[in-house]
């Protein structure tokens, strides 16, 4: 029997603030972690600190959390059970959207979620379709479409695997230094927000990704597929 763990977490930011609000629940963000030190998550989330809509699939630490500032790092924590090959299944998915170009963050529809109730977009995910896919392919029933789940769905479905709530330790400072907290000069900021939009809108109507699609336009550069992966196999 191997271990998947998922987090529910509440980002401190206005843009969590507003989710807050629009979902009414307190945890806005969920993650997957594979051990349970939680110093390693895998989610799509924000690329950099501040500049919430340029998001995709990210390797976090805990200090992404916080967003560099001393805060609590609020929590809510499951531990799911699953087969070896489950987890395995897994970690190939994670490697496989990891490594895939194409995939991007699905900013639109997690804005409009809460409104209407979630909606398939070519390989597109937010962090709640991000870690149902990955609980999928671990074998767990879901009971909604994958692209339904918003942290409070996965409160419910993983009831029966909860393990803690309460807050994690945010004394590290290790990440700080990480791309995660630079400066994006409002120039880009501004340019890559728009591609981003441009092309989800694309690809709501075409149901795939545009003809000249670039990848380096949704994100900062193409480390996260050239970097040594944390994943453990």
């Amino acid at each position: 029997m191997e271990y998947i763990y998922i987090l529910l977490l509440y980002l401190p930011s206005g843009f969590g603030r507003l989710t807050q609000r629009a979902t009414g629940y307190r945890y806005t963000h969920a993650a997957v972690s594979l051990d349970d030190t939680y110093t390693h998550f895998y989610a799509f989330s924000r690329l950099r600190a501040k500049t919430p809509p340029i998001s995709g699939y990210i390797e976090e630490k805990r200090i992404y959390y916080t967003l560099g500032e001393d805060v609590p790092i609020y929590t809510k924590i499951f531990r799911v059970p699953v087969t070896k090959d489950g987890y395995q299944n897994a970690i190939q998915y994670m490697e496989d959207v990891k490594n895939d170009p194409e995939i991007m963050y699905n900013l639109i529809h997690m804005l409009l979620i809460p409104v209407f109730g979630g909606h398939p977009l070519y390989k597109a995910f937010h962090c709640g379709e991000f870690v149902a896919k990955v609980l999928e392919a671990a074998g767990i029933k879901l009971h909604q479409p994958y692209y339904r789940y918003t942290p409070k769905l996965f409160s419910e479905l993983l009831e029966p695997y909860f393990l803690y709530e309460g807050t994690l330790d945010n004394s590290s400072r290790d990440g700080m230094e990480d791309d995660f907290f630079r400066e994006t000069p409002k120039k880009e900021y501004l340019a890559k927000t728009l591609y981003i939009i441009k092309e989800l809108l694309f690809r709501q109507v075409f149901h795939r990704a545009s003809r000249h699609f670039r990848p380096e336009k949704v994100r900062f550069s193409n480390r996260i597929y050239e970097q040594k992966s944390h994943i453990r196999k």
